[in-house]
């Protein structure tokens, strides 16, 4: 079956949950308009599209990516390289700039990086990856205001992100973007709503939290450094983790 087919077929799927794809959207919130309302409301509608299509199993020939734990695998990744690398850097005689600013904050991240993976393990963190699976939950990935509204029914632009997913890394996708554009609003409180429409359990609050608190910015620039995978100077390295700096903000977790 051609590709064409068999999205024509998902598709069809879809708009019988009456999530419906279309071209684009009229109109979308912008960044200034962003209120605490906006970001409740985009939460439950996400929540509405995963009571939808729970339980979809490729019947209609598209077969969705599993792509349950793996962004917790990454970020295990990550806080594990960055240990060993500043472990290594901090006997170095001779440091670059980027490895002196590293070696003056790196660890207070690796500390923020290995308390959010050890909440999440106390607080069962296997227990919703089984949840998921047992349920077949389906996360549409690309969950902010210009891709996914409800106007009567739902309605989606993009949905080649849809995969096999525990629907909390939906809420993690969305809360992320809007932490990292520097909206401050009580997290907790959204959180708590979200795991209220989902009929979650408070693990799953403490999963999302430890989740929006990586650092993942950081941790994604000193990847990029140690493995050499961007032609940047020192100093485009330094202002980069400076921005990274600022788009993970503060940790919503205590350690």
């Amino acid at each position: 079956m051609y590709f064409e087919d068999v999205e024509s077929c998902f598709v069809n799927y879809l708009e019988s949950k009456k999530i419906f794809k279309v071209k684009e959207f009229d109109n979308t919130i912008k960044y200034k308009n962003i209120s605490l309302d906006n970001i409740k409301e985009q939460m439950f509608i996400i929540s509405e599209f995963h009571r939808r299509t729970l339980k979809y199993s490729g019947i209609m020939n598209k077969r969705l990516y599993n792509n349950i734990g793996k962004e917790v695998e990454q970020y295990k990744v990550y806080t594990k390289k960055l240990k060993k690398y500043l472990d290594r850097i901090e006997k170095l005689q001779n440091k670059t700039i980027f490895q002196e600013k590293l070696n003056q904050i790196g660890k207070k991240y690796l500390i923020r990086a290995e308390s959010c993976m050890n909440n999440m393990d106390k607080n069962g963190y296997t227990d919703l990856i089984i949840r998921s699976m047992k349920r077949v939950e389906m996360c549409l990935r690309n969950t902010y205001f210009n891709n996914l509204r409800k106007k009567g029914n739902i309605e989606v632009i993009d949905i080649e992100g849809c995969c096999y997913n525990m629907v909390e890394m939906d809420a993690v996708y969305f809360l992320n973007r809007i932490k990292r554009k520097g909206i401050s609003e009580n997290f907790y409180e959204i959180i708590m709503e979200f795991c209220k429409y989902e009929h979650l359990k408070h693990s799953s609050v403490q999963f999302i939290l430890s989740m929006i608190s990586y650092p993942y910015e950081v941790m994604k620039c000193c990847s990029k450094y140690i493995y050499g995978t961007k032609n940047w100077t020192e100093k485009e390295y330094i202002l980069k983790l400076n921005k990274a700096i600022d788009e993970d903000g503060e940790s919503l977790i205590k350690f």
